[in-house]
């Protein structure tokens, strides 16, 4: 009985597909910003995607899980670029991320650093703005990822003050979880702002400048954050 060699697809094609799914996420990425998820349309993602309703239910199997897939792809960027503020590591992928030990400092200026890295992409502040305003509906199917981000990065925050207490930075006494949850809001409010004034609110100088209350408030020491040692970073 012959032995048949079995087929491989070549790499090319799965080079082809990967950037049609890329380009997918892309242009739904851009829909989702401009018009939200509920007002984008499949065909709409796909007339911009320069491809079909068809084509892109082949890949992502409903519009839900392209949504999913374009949170996801967002996720993976971030922490490409700042893996300390990411989801664990390549040994543990579930470890916690290190926010800055047990240096306030070091971790508002990496929490800075990421939210300045943020602008350079405006139409994913666009997509979480708008999105994190629609998903307050627990039927809109990004409801339960926001709710898990949220509790998940006031967690890591809370983590990271109340090392800094323990360490000794922090004054004792200070609620690190009622702290995390002003930061959140601190941020999410500023980027709203930015959004509406279409970038022209100085986002990340506001930004610092209230951390650089918050932790001359809670310091033992009493200090800010003090000067950027380049003006063009945080």
């Amino acid at each position: 009985m012959e032995q048949r060699t079995p087929r491989h697809r070549p790499s090319g094609q799965y080079a082809a597909a990967d950037s049609r799914r890329a380009a997918i996420i892309d242009a739904a990425l851009a829909l989702f910003a401009k018009a939200g998820y509920l007002n984008s349309s499949l065909a709409k993602i796909a007339e911009e995607a320069g491809t079909s309703a068809t084509v892109i239910t082949h890949h992502f199997g409903s519009k839900q899980r392209l949504l999913m897939a374009v949170l996801e792809a967002r996720e993976e960027r971030t922490v490409r670029t700042f893996g300390r503020l990411g989801p664990g590591s390549d040994s543990d992928p579930g470890s916690d991320p290190v926010f800055g030990g047990d240096d306030v400092r070091a971790l508002f200026r990496e929490v800075l650093a990421l939210a300045a890295y943020n602008l350079t992409q405006p139409g994913l502040i666009e997509l979480y703005t708008r999105l994190s305003a629609e998903a307050g509906d627990p039927a809109h199917p990004a409801h339960a990822y926001f709710t898990e981000r949220y509790e998940r990065v006031a967690h890591y925050l809370a983590s990271a003050l109340q090392r800094a207490v323990e360490a000794g930075q922090l004054k004792p006494g200070i609620d690190p979880e009622s702290i995390a949850r002003e930061i959140l809001a601190v941020s999410d409010g500023l980027q709203v702002q930015w959004a509406i004034a279409e970038g022209r609110l100085d986002f990340v100088g506001l930004y610092r400048a209230y951390l650089d209350r918050l932790v001359q408030a809670l310091a033992v020491d009493g200090e800010g954050l003090g000067e950027p040692t380049d003006p063009a970073t945080p």
